[in-house]
């Protein structure tokens, strides 16, 4: 049976991991690992790590100084012993008790894909669905794909483990090193031969905001560097015009519904 490597790497993240383990603990499909890679918490996430640790030798905590995110997460990789490796952010969480079981199903014929890939929705802090992520993935998703944008979330995305092993993240970025990795990983899977599969599930709800939507504009700046090593500057330019058209055309709508319900409420006003 396919073995799936769940990594949550935390620091300072007690008030919102609670439901990111219990969402993994509840999973019907029992073949599975959860690794929480911790920074040295100074509040009690160690301690809601521990609790859930010592009911389930699923749960393997480790907890040391790192070199922010992306170094956390090499380190969490090395200590991967499953098939297909997820990385699910502390505050998110698998969208159901059934998301590890419908994936594993979709591999019942042997098939071992790079990537397993789906949907996410966008939820608030208090765990109620938003909306859809915007971005959607492609029916057919290939390394190229993601010069469009980072069309799969990195929570619902699973890569091979052995791909992702041989295919750290590149540390020198700050944000979008997920990105780059996504990217290589697909890359490298292509070169195995492997194809990736879209599960056409929702996989997982997303909490709202994070490290890259804090710095969104340091971000867009590094993911912009990501495209050009992938794509070429003449690919990038016209992908990131088309973006800020699309961007433009957005704000333009807003713009005209408000207007149009300013209106309508000075008319019901008149009346």
């Amino acid at each position: 049976m396919v073995k799936f490597s769940i990594i949550t790497c935390t620091y300072n993240a007690a008030m919102v991991l609670g439901r990111t383990m219990k969402s993994v603990a509840e999973q019907v499909y029992p073949y599975y690992e959860h690794i929480i890679m911790d920074g040295c918490s100074s509040d009690r996430t160690m301690s809601v790590a521990q609790e859930y640790a010592e009911k389930d030798e699923r749960v393997i905590v480790h907890s040391e100084k790192d070199n922010g995110l992306y170094d956390a997460m090499n380190k969490a990789l090395n200590l991967v012993t499953g098939d297909y490796v997820v990385f699910l952010n502390a505050g998110d969480k698998l969208f159901n008790d059934t998301t590890l079981e419908d994936i594993a199903e979709k591999l019942k014929y042997g098939n071992k894909p790079s990537v397993i890939y789906g949907y996410t929705d966008i939820v608030d802090n208090a765990g109620i669905f938003l909306h859809p992520r915007r971005l959607q993935p492609p029916r057919n998703l290939t390394w190229q794909s993601f010069k469009w944008g980072m069309l799969v979330c990195h929570q619902a995305f699973y890569a091979r483990a052995d791909l992702a092993k041989m295919t750290p993240y590149d540390t020198a970025y700050k944000y979008s090193a997920d990105v780059d990795w996504c990217i290589r990983v697909m890359k490298a899977g292509e070169a195995d031969g492997a194809k990736t599969l879209n599960t056409n599930l929702t996989l997982c709800d997303y909490l709202d905001g994070g490290m890259t939507t804090a710095n969104q504009w340091k971000s867009l700046k590094e993911r912009f560097r990501v495209m050009v090593k992938h794509y070429g500057i003449g690919t990038t330019l016209l992908t990131h015009t088309w973006f800020c058209l699309k961007a433009l055309g957005r704000a333009l709508n807003r713009n005209i519904r408000k207007i149009k319900n300013k209106k309508h409420k000075k008319t019901n006003n008149k009346k």
